[in-house]
């Protein structure tokens, strides 16, 4: 089993995800409820590191990029030796290129 590990971005990415939600929204359910499916789908990636489809970008980042869709996010990770890392979480509507540096 791997374990996860989070950067600071991702985490903060958590963050503004669950703050918008519940403070321009005024959807605090909806924000526990998107949480909660994240925590779900990510802690899946311990038992299964390879079930995120592997990101093809237009140019290289540097490091091999699995996608984790979580409703209308995508999980950017990337598997070493036994750790799944969380690099970032983003609106998948948004320019990804520009997310990803």
């Amino acid at each position: 089993m791997h374990k996860l590990r989070y950067l600071s971005v991702a985490l903060d990415d958590l963050r503004d995800i669950a703050d918008y939600i519940t403070d321009t929204l005024k959807a605090p359910k909806a924000a526990m409820d998107l949480l909660d499916a994240f925590d779900e789908s990510i802690s899946r990636l311990a038992q299964f590191p390879y079930s995120g489809k592997v990101y093809l970008p237009s140019k290289e980042l540097g490091n091999i990029y699995r996608i984790l869709p979580v409703k209308s996010y995508l999980v950017f990770y990337v598997v070493e030796e036994k750790i799944v890392e969380i690099h970032r979480i983003i609106y998948a509507k948004m320019d990804i290129t520009k997310q990803l540096r």
